[in-house]
């Protein structure tokens, strides 16, 4: 949102605070205790998962941009897939205080699906068109040889097409030596992705769960001619700690490749 609105173009270096940022009464930090960088470009900021980068440039936005471009990559609704049961998740309406700009601004606040995380990486993935997902790709009436095949459905189009090419090479610099994501790259192929942990909702009040997280990672591959969009999302992890660079990316690795 920030990269098609021209408040931030990827070389923008911001002011992340040595990985602490306060928001009035409130302090921003980073989910990795050993990032404490003075300044990061925009690109560094989405390689290194930086929460107070991240904030900065969403208070820069303002919240009705930041809803507009969430809504728009189609969270707080239906994707319309025909699944039953689907979810919308859960997106408030602005106004938002400043905290609440810079928490949802990377995840927290919010309720998505995986599938619509899913969808929103396609968007990229295909140059700036959202389209509706679907799982039957056609129906076969035997007796009549009719085939009734499900076209492709665009929604809006959510990413000029120079916007959208920036961020693929954005996304790919995330699993470049020294990103998050590196442990999803494979031999021969360059991967585009990002890495989510997002703490647990406590479901028996309010605030969260200590010691619960979700891991994920979503992205495409070829990241220059996408094929396929991955997102692997692992609730609770507990074995190798809980970060997605050591649980989630290694799982996209094993998929893409195989893929």
């Amino acid at each position: 949102g920030a990269l098609q609105n021209g408040i931030v173009e990827p070389n923008t270096r911001i002011n992340t605070e040595h990985g602490k940022f306060k928001i009035g009464n409130r302090t921003i930090g980073e989910a990795d205790s050993h990032h404490n960088f003075a300044e990061l470009t925009v690109s560094e900021i989405l390689a290194y998962s930086s929460n107070v980068g991240t904030s900065k440039i969403a208070l820069r936005m303002k919240d009705k941009l930041l809803y507009e471009t969430l809504t728009n990559f189609g969270f707080g609704a239906k994707t319309g897939v025909g699944l039953p049961g689907e979810a919308k998740g859960l997106l408030s309406k602005p106004p938002w205080r400043d905290h609440l700009t810079a928490n949802i601004s990377f995840g927290h606040g919010v309720a998505v699906t995986a599938l619509q995380v899913a969808n929103a990486y396609a968007a990229i993935a295909n140059g700036g068109e959202l389209n509706r997902p679907y799982i039957i790709k056609e129906i076969r009436d035997v007796e009549k040889g009719e085939v009734i095949k499900t076209k492709k459905k665009t929604i809006r189009r959510v990413l000029d097409k120079k916007n959208a090419h920036l961020l693929k090479m954005m996304l790919s610099s995330v699993v470049a030596e020294g990103g998050s994501g590196y442990t999803a790259r494979i031999d021969g192929f360059p991967v585009a992705g990002k890495t989510g942990t997002a703490q647990k909702v406590d479901p028996n009040g309010r605030g969260y769960m200590p010691g619960f997280y979700i891991s994920s990672f979503a992205g495409f591959v070829p990241a220059n001619n996408p094929k396929y969009v991955i997102y692997v999302t692992i609730d609770s992890p507990r074995k190798k700690g809980y970060y997605a660079t050591s649980v989630a990316a290694p799982v996209f690795r094993s998929i893409a490749r195989f893929a």
